[in-house]
């Protein structure tokens, strides 16, 4: 069983163009995201999937000079097939889903989410936003066969725009577990997604505070850094 990594990711994002290869810390957010999944034992190989078109190139350069990971590219705005098309070209069994907006993703979570997916062995796994862990935590992990198979049967715009919809619509063909926080009440508090210019600026304090020590931070530096340091939280300059 191969287990790929799949990082969705682009260069022109509408609020904050070119987000992936601005730097935290001096190393760009796409290679944050690598590093941290690097450390996951469970995961086989790592991909990152782009949309088709010179405009993305600025970006695709900087993940070829990563070096081991697999450049895969599709259809812009339908990010299901191209997840069909990396899952195809890596020979994967399961896919991980990962979002290019987030630096901070916890390699512990992504493990955790693995390890449920092989020992329950459901179509799909979902930690999302409403986990309890902070925004930017967000995982799924995905059998190829479900994969391929939405990737035949969608054909509406808006299911393949966003990979998982179709499974959530067919509840009785694919069998889910969503992944939560033990006692979480709905969403966190606290954001490290990377969406707008103030996010960046949020990030870049963030990372400044807590990369030197421990360039993995994880949820529970995250949150430790919330309890002290609140301010660090607050978007903008």
């Amino acid at each position: 069983m191969t287990t790929v990594a799949i990082i969705q990711a682009r260069h022109t994002s509408s609020r904050l163009p070119g987000k992936m290869i601005l730097p935290l810390c001096g190393v760009p957010v796409i290679e944050h995201i690598v590093r941290r999944i690097r450390t996951v034992k469970s995961i086989d190989k790592i991909c990152i999937t782009i949309p088709e078109g010179p405009a993305q190139a600025p970006l695709a350069d900087v993940v070829d000079a990563l070096g081991d990971v697999h450049l895969s590219r599709g259809p812009e705005e339908h990010l299901l097939t191209r997840f069909a098309i990396a899952a195809s070209e890596t020979s994967a069994d399961v896919i991980v889903r990962l979002w290019g907006d987030c630096p901070a993703v916890d390699p512990s979570l992504v493990a955790d989410a693995i390890a449920t997916f092989f020992t329950e062995a459901p179509d799909w796994t979902y930690l999302s936003d409403q986990s309890g862990y902070p925004l930017g935590s967000e995982n799924q992990v995905i059998a190829r066969d479900a994969l391929d198979m939405a990737a035949c049967e969608v054909h509406g715009d808006s299911d393949l725009e966003a990979v998982h919809t179709w499974f959530s619509k067919h509840p009785d063909r694919f069998r889910k577990i969503v992944i939560r926080r033990p006692g979480a009440q709905g969403q966190s508090p606290l954001q490290v997604l990377l969406d707008t210019p103030e996010d960046y600026v949020k990030l870049g304090k963030i990372f400044e505070t807590l990369y030197p020590a421990d360039p993995l931070f994880g949820y529970a530096g995250i949150e430790a850094l919330a309890d002290t340091h609140p301010a660090l939280f607050t978007a903008g300059p």
